[in-house]
């Protein structure tokens, strides 16, 4: 489903992890040094710009490709393990429009950069020195010199298309890219300890197209660890299901927020969409008016424990006219609309459909205004 979605033109491939500390994982449990999460499953995904996961797949080990079922063509298999990921990623794209991906040293390689040129597909990323040939560039330790300043630009380019830049800022970077080039050079600011001033720093096109385009992962991790869905379990395979929940909401949003866009209306917030959208889940089951037994069984909740919050159904389900709110008597508990601190009131009457219960007497009915929408 995700894969069908609408792309962006700009794409960028990278790691995720799920978090996971537990021992029953065995090897797919991995630990990533400068991640936030650095126990747990390791992924690699494919995003657009605004942090739509359009593709990723869960790392299986060095066969993960083939344990994967996904078939390698012989440049593919050419290439390393790292730089097939981002072929494979790149191969369930849309071909209807011409696409750049975005990545870093993980995955750069000379072998990856010509592959996805023949089919049409644009890349730029940082890269190793190991990784990108015997281009006639100035040495990573001439520039490193502190008599070479800031903002040098060494570059050249193939016969093929195929840009190579480095550029020094606070450390040398090298770039490979068939997207975009030198020109036209920016400024961009940097602060000199040596002056205690932010100095004026040359910026190559390359540079700041990378830096503007590879945020997607990040951003969607960011949204997903900001409200993340509660599933601690001995079962590992629970938390990757978890993180699929996760994924799915924020894709949703994303996609919520390219509509408000398209229509100029405002945006609900991240937070408040997530709510809104487990109170519809809840409350989007139909049932008869004429057969209400059947709703115990559908929205059967289990029994609360004395002591502990009551679950409470969302509006969606409280306000449903349509639902048969049927009083039934059960164990003795507390009213959940009227009690309070320093005042608590004790019933019998539990709602057959929201399984609350509720005060119903000659001196106070609180069943019919938990039920009434200016409760």
């Amino acid at each position: 489903m995700f894969r069908a979605e609408l792309q962006t033109q700009k794409q960028s491939v990278d790691e995720v992890m799920v978090a996971y500390k537990g021992k029953t994982a065995g090897n797919l449990r991995q630990y990533i040094k400068n991640k936030p999460d650095k126990w747990g499953f390791k992924l690699f995904a494919r995003a657009s710009q605004d942090g739509f996961i359009h593709d990723m797949v869960l790392y299986l080990g060095k066969m993960m490709l083939q344990a994967h079922g996904l078939p390698l063509s012989p440049e593919q298999e050419a290439m390393g393990s790292t730089s097939q990921i981002v072929s494979v990623l790149a191969s369930t794209m849309s071909s209807s429009t011409t696409t750049a991906i975005f990545a870093d040293n993980f995955f750069t390689s000379l072998e990856l950069v010509r592959y996805l040129k023949d089919i049409n597909c644009r890349y730029t990323g940082t890269v190793r020195e190991n990784r990108m040939g015997k281009p006639p560039l100035k040495p990573v330790k001439e520039m490193e010199k502190k008599i070479v300043p800031r903002g040098t630009i060494d570059y050249v380019s193939s016969d093929d298309g195929i840009l190579v830049v480095r550029w020094k800022d606070n450390k040398v970077v090298t770039l490979l890219s068939t997207d975009m080039g030198v020109e036209p050079v920016s400024s961009v600011y940097r602060y000199s300890s040596e002056g205690k001033r932010k100095d004026e720093v040359r910026c190559p096109a390359v540079i700041k197209s990378y830096n503007t385009n590879m945020g997607g992962i990040d951003n969607n991790d960011m949204l997903v660890h900001l409200y993340r869905t509660p599933m601690k379990s001995k079962r590992w395979y629970l938390r990757l299901f978890a993180y699929a929940i996760d994924v799915s909401l924020t894709n949703a949003w994303i996609m919520y927020k390219r509509d408000c866009k398209a229509l100029a209306e405002d945006t609900m917030p991240f937070k408040s969409f997530k709510i809104q959208v487990f109170r519809s889940a809840a409350g989007s089951r139909p049932v008869s008016l004429r057969n209400p037994e059947p709703l115990r069984n559908v929205l059967d909740m289990p029994k609360t424990v004395r002591g502990h919050r009551a679950i409470t159904p969302g509006n969606s389900m409280r306000f449903d006219r349509t639902l048969f709110h049927g009083a039934m008597y059960a164990e003795r508990q507390t009213c959940k609309l009227c009690s309070h601190k320093g005042h608590i009131y004790r019933s019998n009457i539990v709602c057959m459909v929201c399984n609350v219960h509720l005060g119903l007497n000659g001196a106070r009915n609180c069943f019919i205004k938990y039920h009434s929408p200016v409760a």
